[in-house]
């Protein structure tokens, strides 16, 4: 999407203190109400500030994160980096008054920005499109369609921010209104499920005003298909573990069957949009599967539903404002230079990834394990998954070239350059494992003064919702609500059959028999699936959450594991002929994780809920 916007409303925004002032009474941005609402094109460029409060995961300063990930929050990843409030505060478990910290933090420094925290930008979000709501039927000089166009928006963004929020503080009032200072704030908060009914409401009129699509330059603006699938998500977070609480108790009391069945119908009614109308979202497959996550020439992947259009930002940028903050970024270590790494991907999540053949694949304390008789224990990384080859950088892999030609390797084996460089702080790969689902060959190495013309070949985008995303979905509440191989009337295919959609159209074969057998059983390889297909996009953090089980995962002194691969023959840049790899697994002490029951949802600021006797702490946080 190009921003139109006037200048004047890239203004300061207000200081805002506490999150009834996120919704108060004023609704411009440092200029007057009259000036704002007196023409069209003034009160989109109000509204598109929604844009820049939508939170963008792949962007390295993102919340100030300042190269953490969310991903570093769950297990999926290690942080180098010592310095992070990821490292230090969150996973610490240190959350309350941690004001400054991304995900949990609700300071208003820089709201209104990509490095704003998440619930902040989602109050001011939600302040601006309750504003748009409430002004827009009635500005005369506005036509129809310009109407439609402006309130479907602030609908799905009234819905969306709302979402962001109560997902990690849990259920809310129904924050409708843009909030005077007269009005009494001390309004209780509703059970999630109640929160998510009322979200759905929005959703619904924002599936009823926006368009199939937008014309081109207006790409990125959510259309009907980011409403149903926001709609369809919203709803199985409503079904699931944790949601199914009241307000102040958290307990593990299974999903909820009623809830499971909407969400059922609902992704059902976003997959039949898909196929029906706009079939080009259809998953995406084969050869064209790598180019969801990075693709030229049009700025975002067909996959994607809703996403954060960066408009060409990375074809432009320097090395500095690279969005994809987790690749690596070695430098030529024959010249001196060093690796710089910001994701390590764990072995907790390359041990989802099956064989070729359906089978598991484990590295254990003994070495690895497999009942596949094709897995071949010294090159555990053959015959895999393919999107563990799509995903994930290992050992010894060649990838990329340099300058001159010669092969590029992750060198992350003991003695390798990109666990034992030059010292610096966040330079070495914890886990031995390195990201490559946004990363391109052309773009090793990258330089920092962006001559690397194979840099900037592609675009990509945070994206927030994709097809296939839907389907997992589908999976997981179809199981939950009528078993595994289930299809009741006026449906085309149980839980079984989406995740072998998923699965097949990357070349993997149906989930194994044994695995289909009942729900419980198949909750677990739809979960593995799930990982597996959205590792590192913004999911796993709030599904071990939803689904309760991060206390269990995190329970042991080292949860986060890596290996420790041991040359027989090898440089520190390169394997030398006839070289043979042995692997171990390793711990990670370095990376802490402090998770208590308390910890499933976000604490609200003491300052908030001390002042108000009706709106309740979450449980724990008292």
């Amino acid at each position: 999407m190009k921003k139109y916007r006037l200048i004047i409303l890239l203004g300061s925004l207000f200081a805002f203190t506490a999150c009834e002032e996120y919704l108060d009474k004023s609704p411009d941005l440092g200029i007057s109400e009259d000036v704002v609402f007196n023409n069209y094109f003034s009160i989109r460029g109000y509204l598109d500030k929604c844009y820049d409060c939508v939170v963008d995961y792949s962007y390295w300063k993102s919340q100030e994160a300042n190269r953490a990930h969310v991903g570093q929050i769950s297990d999926e990843a290690a942080n180098p980096y010592t310095f992070t409030h990821v490292t230090n505060f969150i996973n610490k478990g240190i959350w309350q008054n941690t004001e400054a910290a991304p995900e949990i933090g609700w300071t208003q420094g820089l709201v209104g920005s990509l490095n704003g925290r998440v619930i902040p930008n989602a109050f001011l979000g939600l302040r601006i499109s309750n504003r748009i709501i409430e002004k827009v039927p009635d500005i005369s000089i506005l036509t129809e369609q310009q109407k439609t166009e402006l309130l479907g928006q602030a609908y799905f963004f009234r819905a969306w921010f709302y979402f962001e929020i109560i997902r990690r503080v849990g259920g809310m009032p129904a924050l409708d209104r843009v909030f005077s200072s007269n009005d009494d704030m001390d309004m209780p908060r509703m059970t999630y499920q109640e929160s998510t009914e009322w979200l759905i409401l929005q959703v619904d009129k924002a599936i009823e005003l926006l368009p199939h699509e937008w014309e081109a330059t207006q790409t990125g603006r959510p259309n009907k298909v980011a409403g149903y699938a926001l709609k369809e998500m919203a709803a199985l977070y409503a079904s699931s573990p944790l949601m199914t609480n009241p307000i102040d108790r958290i307990e593990d009391n299974g999903y909820d069957t009623e809830w499971a069945k909407r969400a059922a119908q609902y992704a059902k009614e976003c997959l039949d949009y898909i196929d029906q109308t706009v079939p080009k979202h259809k998953m995406m497959d084969g050869a064209r599967y790598k180019n969801i996550f990075y693709h030229f020439p049009n700025f975002v992947s067909d996959e994607s539903l809703w996403y954060v259009n960066t408009a060409g930002m990375t074809r432009t940028g320097s090395r500095q404002d690279v969005r994809i903050f987790w690749i690596t970024t070695r430098m030529d270590a024959r010249k001196g230079n060093y690796s710089e790494p910001n994701v390590s991907i764990s072995q907790n999540m390359v041990d989802k990834f099956e064989t070729k053949n359906g089978y598991s694949a484990t590295l254990t304390p003994a070495g690895w394990v497999s009942n596949d008789p094709e897995f071949d224990p010294d090159h555990p990384y053959e015959n895999r998954d393919p999107r563990f080859d799509a995903f994930i950088l290992y050992p010894g892999e060649q990838y990329g070239t340099y300058a001159n030609g010669d092969p590029n390797y992750v060198c992350t084996w003991e003695g390798g350059a990109d666990i034992s460089p030059a010292a610096t702080t966040g330079s070495t790969v914890r886990t031995g494992y390195l990201v490559k689902k946004w990363l391109w060959p052309e773009a090793i190495p990258l330089d920092r003064s962006n001559k690397n013309e194979g840099f900037t070949k592609y675009y990509w985008n945070c994206i927030h919702i994709r097809t296939t995303q839907v389907w997992l979905d589908y999976a997981e509440a179809m199981n939950e609500a009528y078993g595994p191989k289930a299809i009741p009337p006026g449906y085309a295919y149980s839980a079984v059959d989406a995740i072998n959609k998923v699965r097949n159209r990357v070349g993997m074969p149906n989930v194994r028999g044994e695995k289909t057998g009942d729900t419980q059983t198949f909750r677990e390889a739809i979960r593995n699936e799930r990982t597996v297909e959205l590792l590192l996009e913004h999911n796993r953090w709030f599904d071990i959450r939803r689904w309760m089980i991060a206390e269990n995962l995190f329970s042991a002194p080292n949860p986060i594991k890596g290996v420790r691969a041991v040359p027989s023959n090898a440089t520190s840049l390169r394997p030398n002929p006839g070289n043979v790899f042995t692997y171990q697994l390793k711990d990670v002490p370095e990376e802490i994780r402090v998770f208590e029951r308390k910890h499933y949802w976000y604490p609200i600021p003491k300052n908030e809920s001390n002042r108000f006797m009706n709106f309740k702490q979450n449980p724990g946080w008292e």
